[in-house]
């Protein structure tokens, strides 16, 4: 997993930054979460599954949600995980 730190949001468009100071903007959408993440919060994101969704539209919810895949496997690529006010929540990506 690779850790990003949200430098900037707006809209939907955030920008993100990794220890080396790359930097991506992925246009990201929250599904069935009780708090939006915020400028400073961390994602944590498989490096197969970044390098798909940089620069690319991406959406995000509960892991038994129905519009993702079937998750049976903690290190399935499709999995975040965002830390919010040192609270991990694990997401999967929607597809649909």
């Amino acid at each position: 997993m690779i850790k990003l730190i949200i430098e900037n949001i707006n809209g939907y468009n955030y920008t993100l930054k990794d220890n080396d100071n790359n930097r991506y903007k992925i246009n990201i959408e929250f599904y069935d979460i009780d708090e939006l993440p915020k400028v400073g919060d961390i994602i944590y994101v498989n490096n197969k599954l970044l390098n798909k969704i940089n620069n690319n539209v991406v959406s995000f919810g509960k892991l038994d949600g129905i519009y993702g895949r079937k998750i049976t496997d903690e290190n399935d690529e499709d999995i975040i995980w965002l830390s919010i006010n040192d609270k991990v929540i694990y997401l999967k990506r929607y597809y649909g």
